[in-house]
């Protein structure tokens, strides 16, 4: 049971399964063996953006929401930001009608060809 992280033990972690009792200690200890870490679901969540994921990775990602609400969060939020990105192009005039002119877009071009890279 060492394995499992104390961090999502505390008071603060919303999540539904929160290693208050020996059964959902083992249950996360299981959950936490058999999914992705956290930093690999935010990896996942990107990826799923573009292509969709296989079914047991889209399942193992449920279960990690069980024990993270943190993750799960951070799903609803991508998903928000890509619902009102996609209907953004469609005001995107209305927003700004001035085009940048073209001695500006040289003088930023000669700009970032001297720019020393880091």
């Amino acid at each position: 049971m060492s394995s499992v992280d104390k961090s999502s033990a505390s008071p603060e972690n919303p999540s539904l399964l929160t290693g208050r009792n020996w059964l959902e200690r083992l249950l996360i200890s299981l959950i936490t063996k058999r999914t992705p870490k956290c930093r690999e679901v935010v990896r996942l969540l990107s990826q799923s953006m573009d292509v969709k994921l296989p079914i047991a990775m889209r399942i193992k990602l449920r279960f990690h929401y069980l024990m993270c609400a943190w993750c799960q969060r951070y799903q609803k939020q991508l998903l928000a930001l890509r619902k009102i990105s996609s209907a953004l192009p469609e005001h995107v005039d209305d927003c700004c009608s001035e085009i940048l002119p073209d001695s500006s877009k040289e003088r930023l071009k000669q700009a970032l060809r001297e720019r020393k890279p880091e």
